[in-house]
């Protein structure tokens, strides 16, 4: 009878140890898809990402209007990923409500600063237009004068620093070479030199150099922003990477977690049927 009341009151022990981690299990089995969701998260933002960045070039060299589309459509994707984290509780979190604000606030500043990049680029594309069209007016009147080969010779050696500017603009200038916009600036006084001080010549042609002055700025500021773009783009991509690295933490522990406490239930019943066939063996 003593040994069937030790037996009784192991076994009890047992059942509640074992309802206690099977608790515990579950708590943890629970917080899988959890992480799960919030690596799967983090690995869609840097792809969607790297899909901006390729927009990006796309636009740099192309200028297809498509890709204005296309980079709303994955900031939306992104948006829609930022809801689903924060209605799945990762938010709740101090790392997932730090990294959360991050989001919103990187992916908000990349959606501005890229409205601005496509501006600063449209302004340069309507200066450019409208220096062509001042350019028919400048050649009527230079035709209108005596000697025109000279005027028309000077014109294009304009036009010639300037899209040298155009298209050389990024590349390191040579040692000891002047600047396209200080080569087109001598050119510009050789053709009022040759206007013998035209009014009409030097209006148009200060209309041309501040319509060429806008394309500078334009071009400063775009490329300015396209610096931010990117670094908002890098902030995204460090936010995801973020996320991935968090999860994939954080499933190891509770898969350690799960190892131990399934471990330990094969444990309490090994040992308490070593101790009922004792008790068994004993009777």
């Amino acid at each position: 009878m003593k040994h069937t009341k030790v037996v009784f009151t192991a076994f009890s022990i047992c059942i509640v140890l074992s309802l206690l981690i099977c608790i515990v299990l579950l708590t943890q089995v629970k917080s899988v898809h959890k992480y799960s969701h919030m690596v799967d998260t983090g690995r869609q933002i840097v792809q969607l990402v790297v899909e901006m960045q390729l927009e990006e070039q796309t636009y740099l060299l192309r200028h297809h209007e498509e890709v204005l589309g296309n980079v709303g459509e994955r900031i939306d994707r992104l948006r829609k990923l930022h809801t689903s984290y924060e209605n799945i509780g990762l938010v709740q979190e101090a790392t997932g409500a730090l990294e959360f604000a991050a989001w919103e606030e990187s992916m908000n500043l990349y959606e501005r600063l890229f409205d601005q990049f496509v501006l600063y680029h449209q302004a340069v594309e309507k200066s450019i237009a409208e220096i062509r069209e001042l350019e028919k007016t400048i050649l009527a009147v230079i035709y209108s004068k005596m000697n025109p080969e000279r005027g028309i010779i000077g014109l294009q050696e304009i036009r010639i620093h300037e899209k040298g500017y155009l298209l050389y603009r990024h590349y390191p200038k040579p040692p000891d070479e002047r600047s396209f916009e200080d080569k087109r600036k001598e050119a510009v006084a050789n053709l009022l030199v040759w206007a013998h001080e035209d009014k009409r010549i030097e209006e148009l042609m200060e209309r041309d150099d501040r319509l060429f002055n806008e394309i500078l700025h334009n071009y400063e500021s775009q490329e300015s922003t396209l610096v931010a773009l990117q670094g908002e783009s890098q902030r995204m991509k460090d936010i995801g990477d973020k996320f991935v690295e968090e999860g994939d933490k954080r499933l190891k522990m509770i898969d350690r977690r799960c190892l131990f406490l399934s471990h330990s239930l094969l444990v309490i019943w090994g040992i308490m049927g070593i101790a009922v066939l004792s008790t068994v063996f004993r009777l």
